[in-house]
């Protein structure tokens, strides 16, 4: 049987349809890119446009083979209640939980042939579902979800609806996919979750798995977190990030909103001025990290004034680079009951003044560093590409092989990429 897959949304989906395809291949279906027998759509919720795409894929599937097998999967499947799921019109129905069974639940439908829902409460969800992955196409970069779940409820967000509560993988279990990760020949892993700095089993925290990892894999092998909030970046990270070097010295922190007001709007557990201080902190400890972030721009109420002190205090954080999001309603949430959106050209119009900035402090960052160290990942003829330990892209043209991670000066920085 051929199957396609269709990802929606956040690195955590990514690394969920991998672990799909991988289960899928195990017991002999086929992957493509063409019409299929079988479509899985991972879907999204944290925004209207993400929902509004995962229902077009649903439909997309359906019009390319009406005889196929339609599997619905992830957030927005989660979220939306029994009736708009039955409208769907999908064969399977898999929400936040039952994911690493879905070869058997689809098994069990073609020896069937009846249309399962299988979405529960996410307040019932309380255990990690285990989804490891033993290989990565790239097979140099590989991720590890770690954690699962969310318990800030920030007043835009439907994760904790969609998720549930903060849950994590047995650090035992970790270290044990991390092995056979690195066995395969894997590089550097990337540790990713929902709310991945809120890690904890067993009284390890994140920092607690970080060393454990690194006592325990080869020393070419480098990790990186893929997202963690401010208030997660402890002294005992920044002491483990600055003396060790096999951890990327790379952090995405979100903090959504430049502004005080704005972000007490959001839930959002810390001012403007907190963020600097730990900013600055961070920076203070590690000369040569760089930290990019997530903005929500066109939040209920952002006026002019707010939008500017935003806009300021984005350029006066020097990040490397930013993700913007336009503000989108959702339903169930805080934010939703709130009066006064922003109105759609004026939201945009802000967007794309954050992006330009983003462009700009992207290259302003990558200038600072006069000699790179980069993981080479792919390679098309004498071209060759990946990234650097700060997470800026690279791509060399040389007639001699390259790989591994290399230590190198650029030539010049065009659209935000080194070349060399």
């Amino acid at each position: 049987m051929k199957f396609k897959i269709y990802t929606l949304g956040c690195k955590v989906n990514s690394y969920e349809s991998q672990f799909y395809m991988e289960q899928l291949e195990k017991i002999g279906f086929t992957y493509t890119e063409d019409i299929a027998d079988l479509y899985i759509i991972n879907t999204c919720t944290v925004t209207n446009t993400a929902a509004s795409k995962s229902r077009q894929k649903i439909h997309l599937a359906k019009k390319e083979n009406p005889e196929s097998i339609v599997v619905v999967i992830g957030c927005y499947a989660q979220c939306i209640d029994d009736k708009k799921r039955e409208e769907l019109h999908a064969d399977i129905i898999i929400g936040a939980q039952y994911k690493s069974e879905i070869a058997s639940i689809i098994q069990a439908y073609i020896q069937t042939n009846q249309k399962r829902d299988y979405v529960s409460s996410s307040s019932s969800f309380d255990t990690f579902e285990m989804m490891p992955i033993h290989q990565f196409e790239s097979k140099l970069r590989a991720f590890l979800k770690v954690e699962d779940g969310c318990n800030q409820f920030c007043s835009y967000c439907t994760i904790p609806f969609a998720r549930g509560r903060e849950r994590s993988l047995d650090k035992d279990k970790v270290i044990s996919i991390a092995g056979d990760l690195c066995d395969k020949g894997h590089k550097e892993i990337v540790l990713t979750g929902i709310h991945t700095g809120r890690y904890m089993s067993n009284g390890t925290n994140l920092t607690g798995l970080l060393k454990e990892l690194i006592a325990n894999t080869p020393e070419d092998v480098y990790y990186r977190i893929s997202s963690i909030e401010i208030t997660e970046v402890n002294d005992e990270l920044i002491d483990l990030m600055k003396n060790n070097p096999r951890i990327c010295h790379h952090l995405h922190i979100p903090i959504q909103s430049g502004c005080d007001a704005t972000l007490k709007r959001m839930n959002r557990p810390y001012t403007v001025f907190e963020f600097k201080e730990r900013l600055n902190h961070i920076r203070h400890e590690i000369t040569d990290i760089s930290i990019s972030t997530d903005i929500i721009v066109g939040f209920v109420q952002e006026s002019e004034e707010e939008f500017n002190q935003t806009y300021n205090t984005l350029l006066e954080c020097q990040f490397s680079f930013l993700h913007v999001f336009p503000y989108s309603k959702r339903d169930g949430t805080k934010a939703s009951l709130m009066k006064g959106e922003v109105e759609g050209s004026l939201k945009k119009k802000r967007v794309n003044k954050v992006l330009s900035l983003s462009k700009m402090l992207r290259i302003k960052d990558m200038e600072r560093y006069k000699e790179i160290e980069v993981l080479i990942e792919t390679h098309k003829g004498n071209i060759y590409t990946g990234y650097t330990n700060q997470y800026h892209p690279v791509e060399i043209q040389s007639d001699i092989p390259l790989e591994g991670r290399i230590k190198l000066s650029w030539n010049e920085i065009k659209n935000g990429t080194y070349c060399l």
